[in-house]
């Protein structure tokens, strides 16, 4: 199970899931695609907002692998589907990562090793998460 944690400049979130709740070969290769889509189609809004003059969006995205919990919570009047678990908060902190690193997509060691295919990765040096006791390596997407 592959997990995308993204956030903008304006703070809205989005988590993408790739494998859950129906287990998917290739799920890791899914989301970092994902993830490069994602930046292509930022960089095409950009160039049309610079040509009206508006200031550039950025986002960071944090990509990890790993089991979680799933399924529906809440009550009858509202429910939704959430996820649980050390690989959902490390996506997280990931996400949280490209601040720091300054690279707009980090994905885990855990990622990198589910991958099927070739992706332009450079390994940084492990990074200190909150929450962890060892620093975290994770990877640029290139």
């Amino acid at each position: 199970m592959c997990i995308i944690e993204k956030q903008s400049d304006v703070g809205d979130e989005i988590e993408a899931v790739f494998g859950v709740p129906i287990e998917q070969p290739g799920h890791a290769d899914k989301a970092v695609k994902a993830a490069m889509e994602m930046r292509r189609l930022l960089d095409e809004l950009n160039r049309q907002r610079a040509g009206q003059g508006k200031p550039p969006l950025e986002h960071g995205i944090g990509i990890g692998t790993g089991q979680v919990l799933a399924g529906i919570t809440g009550s009858e009047n509202r429910q939704s589907y959430t996820l649980i678990g050390n690989t959902v908060n490390l996506a997280s902190r990931i996400e949280q990562l490209t601040k720091k690193v300054g690279w707009d997509i980090l994905v885990s060691e855990e990622t990198v090793a589910g991958l099927a295919n070739a992706f332009p990765l450079k390994e940084e040096k492990p990074q200190p998460v909150k929450g962890y006791s060892k620093p975290v390596k994770v990877y640029r997407l290139l």
